[in-house]
């Protein structure tokens, strides 16, 4: 058999550009996750498909990471987050499942009642202050039921 050089070499340096990108995925997961953190959590009706790593927002900013979607023994849908540290959110707060556009993906949107708070929520508190998701059949219905009145 004859020994091809080139092959060889290609082959090397494919499996270190694999190696780095590796190395760099690594380095961004861990960089996410080692941001200190604290959890909140709520209670809805409906989540319209709110999933585990979808962001959290404060009037548009990214604050946080959904952690966990499951089901209470009440059967509401609880979703608790993550909130980066250094965000303090105050007790006064309106949280709900909101999406990137029509197709885009679903996020929590939070929104100050007060933005002049003096007291913020501790971790591994519970906002209550919740509004559920409305697809866009319900909206649709909604319409419907107002024209026909």
């Amino acid at each position: 058999m004859k020994q091809n050089y080139i092959e060889t070499i290609l082959g090397a340096i494919t499996f270190l550009v694999a190696c780095l990108f590796l190395i760099k995925f690594l380095e961004v997961n861990t960089e996410n996750n080692s941001t200190d953190s604290y959890m909140l959590k709520a209670k809805f009706i409906k989540v319209g498909g709110v999933m585990i790593g979808n962001d959290v927002k404060l009037s548009g900013v990214k604050v946080g990471v959904v952690s966990d979607v499951r089901l209470d023994k009440e059967y509401f849908a609880e979703v608790e987050f993550k909130i980066y540290s250094e965000i303090k959110i105050p007790e006064e707060i309106t949280i709900e499942v909101a999406n990137d556009g029509i197709l885009g993906n679903k996020y929590l949107s939070l929104t100050p009642l007060n933005r002049d708070a003096k007291n913020f929520l501790d971790a591994n508190s519970e906002i209550r202050n919740v509004k559920d998701f409305e697809s866009i059949e319900d909206q649709v219905s909604k319409i419907i039921f107002l024209a026909t009145q």
